[in-house]
């Protein structure tokens, strides 16, 4: 008899061994299945009549929409800009766009909507087309611009040079659903290649004291200065800036450049930026929210500006980037991290969408023909031909003047501001005063105060937004016989603030202009790197500066010094523009045979100082001088400047 509990337990053991055989195979682990791959597909939108961002604050924006409001439908830019100069203050005004706006049917260098509100301009379906010409917006509230196509406005043409431009003190703008755009190239084989860069300027720049702004389904594109927020390193306001879902590419830079103030960008998708995009800068906090940067370089960045500016990024999407650092001081987003931190005051969630869906849905929905408008009443009528454009004489040589053995100068001592009368006595004898200009019908306010000692501070740092001009008109012949000769010194001292010094601007022009005429704007700066003497749009187009902050030999522009300009002109718009300092003979600046800027109105001739912009200035003026005898060099004028005017450092016998 065997045991059966020994039997059961030698079963058991046998079990237990083939169970745990080698032979058998090992379980099969259990692998998760990768996530679906994110929806990019565009999302359905339906509302495009909301305003979302900063322009929905301040009481929101609604243009010319409300209660008795006036509807306009126009053909052409002289009739827009009868609607806005008639305007009644107390009703909204919405103007249709019915075809293309030109400089040719508007008369004029731009659309100013100036000291207005409560205005819409949109385009009717798809015809609205601003074709070479902008939109200047200064000193306006409520404004509305939709559904239009914004193209080629070029710069130097006595206008902004923007798409659109927003110079504060401007509230409650909304740019929405237009196409906006210039080009990278110019059919013109003699320009060189900063001269292409300037030859357009920016699509929509905002300056000065912009706030509550919203830029939204915009297409920007084909630009080389895509959009600028804030005009310098002194041009220091608390700007407030919403752009979203708009579509940014092949574009050079600023997408935005943004200095001082708040921004948010949000579902914005941008594609092709061959040097940079946005360029926070001058303490900007930038909320970066949602984004699709692709193939572009660099498309968060603080660079150019003497101080950095920061951002708070959330949820972006970079595709195929490329990042390079930049100088000292300068930072880059390569390692996707937040510098700041912005929060907002308005609700804007139930507009935003998921980043993987924004390509797609911004490719979509930005650009016009999107938002519905009224049924068009039919084409605008043919324009009616043109008269032939008047033919510029053809320039003239330009012989070396003869030293003079006296000049009978017209001069300004600045014993007493620029507006008291007879404080200017002019070249026969007699005397004159400047003139104040005026914004909006009322004069500017006077920034200007005689010190007691001989000399005038000019100071708009107060409010920067402030415009300040003395003017004093027929300064040069306006005959038409040329060559035209302008010679101007001045005795300026600068600011050790940092901030900008003055603006000093000469218009050439004659009394029955053929064509065009010339202008040269002298801006004295002591801002950082950007310090020195500008002169804007002087070169061809370019703006070039004297003894700059950042090359060798820079000039100490907080130090007194005598300024002399000399302008020779060929023809109304084509001459030669030197600069001297001190009284040295050789010139710090010479500019030969070069298109000049254009006067705003080709027979303006006037001498005029002060502020013209948006920016603050601070510097003090000794004396100022002028003769259209002739373009003479220092050491031709030493010993024949007016007796008891000031320091003549330079120009002693």
């Amino acid at each position: 008899m065997y045991n059966k509990r020994i039997v059961a337990v030698l079963l058991s053991s046998i079990l237990l061994a083939a169970c745990n055989s080698s032979s058998d195979p090992e379980p099969e682990p259990i692998v998760a299945a990768p996530p679906p791959p994110p929806d990019t597909s565009a999302l359905l939108l339906t509302d495009f009549d909301t305003v979302y961002g900063f322009a929905a604050e301040n009481g929101g924006t609604t243009g010319g929409s409300g209660d008795n409001k006036v509807d306009v439908i126009v053909c052409t830019g002289e009739e827009m800009i009868n609607a806005i100069k008639n305007k009644d203050p107390n009703r909204p005004l919405t103007i249709w766009v019915n075809g293309p706006i030109t400089l040719q049917n508007a008369k004029d260098s731009r659309i100013d909507i100036k000291d207005v509100s409560d205005i819409s301009i949109i385009g009717l379906g798809s015809q609205g087309e601003m074709a070479g010409i902008g939109f200047n917006i200064v000193r306006a509230n409520n404004i509305i611009i939709r559904n239009l196509r914004i193209h080629h406005v070029r710069a130097n043409l006595g206008a902004p040079g923007d798409g659109i431009s927003l110079e504060g003190p401007v509230s409650n703008i909304w740019i929405d659903h237009n196409e906006i755009y210039n080009s990278l190239t110019v059919d013109d084989p003699s320009l060189t290649e900063d001269q292409v860069k300037d030859y357009y300027d920016g699509l929509v720049d905002a300056k000065g004291d912009a706030r509550f702004i919203t830029i939204s389904f915009n297409k920007f594109h084909n630009s080389w200065k895509t959009s600028l927020v804030g005009s310098s390193d002194s041009d220091n306001h608390p700007r407030t800036l919403t752009y979203h879902h708009n579509h940014w590419y092949n574009v050079n830079s600023r997408l935005p450049l943004f200095r001082f103030g708040q921004g948010h960008i949000y579902n914005n998708f941008y594609d092709g930026a061959l040097e940079s995009g946005i360029n926070s800068r001058m303490g900007a906090v930038i909320r970066i929210e949602q984004n699709h940067f692709a193939n572009m370089k660099n498309p968060v960045m603080s660079m150019y500006s003497q101080e950095i500016g920061f951002w708070q990024l959330i949820d972006n999407l970079f595709e195929n980037i490329t990042w390079e650092a930049g100088a000292a001081g300068s930072v880059i987003a390569d390692n996707n991290q937040s510098t700041g931190e912005l929060n907002l005051p308005y609700d804007y969630q139930s507009s935003l969408i998921p980043v993987h869906n924004v390509k797609q849905t911004v490719l979509r929905y930005a650009g016009v023909g999107v938002i519905d408008t009224p049924p068009s009443p039919g084409l605008c009528p043919a324009p009616e031909p043109e008269a032939p454009a008047p033919v510029e004489p053809e320039p003239v040589p330009i012989e070396p003047v003869a030293p003079p053995t006296s000049v009978d100068w017209n001069g300004y001592s600045a014993d007493t501001d620029p507006f008291t009368a007879d404080a200017v006595v002019l070249a026969d004898g007699s005397l004159s005063q400047f003139v104040p200009q005026q914004s909006g019908g009322v004069d500017e306010p006077n920034h200007f105060s005689a010190n007691g000692d001989g000399t005038v501070t000019f100071d708009s740092t107060v409010n920067g937004a402030d415009r300040s001009r003395a003017k004093i008109d027929n300064v040069a012949a306006s005959d038409g016989v040329y060559p035209k000769f302008f010679t101007l010194l001045m005795g300026v001292q600068g600011n050790s603030d940092g901030q900008r010094i003055l603006e000093t601007e000469i218009a050439l022009g004659d009394a029955q202009p053929v064509g065009a005429s010339s202008r040269l704007k002298i801006i004295f700066r002591g801002d950082g790197n950007n310090s020195g003497v500008q002169l804007e749009n002087a070169d061809n187009g370019s703006s070039v500066t004297a003894g700059k902050g950042n090359e060798p030999d820079p000039l100490d522009m907080s130090q007194y010094r005598v300024y002399q300009f000399n302008i020779s002109l060929s023809s109304p718009t084509t001459g030669n523009v030197e600069l001297y300092v001190a009284g040295n003979n050789t010139p710090l600046l010479a500019l030969e045979n070069v298109s000049m800027r254009p006067a705003s109105n080709a027979a303006d001739n006037y001498l005029q100082l002060g502020d013209a912009g948006s920016s603050s200035y601070k510097g003090i003026i000794d004396w100022v001088i002028w003769t259209d005898a002739g373009a003479y060099t220092p050491d031709m004028l030493k010993g024949l400047l007016p007796p008891g005017i000031g320091d003549i450092s330079g120009y002693q016998p």
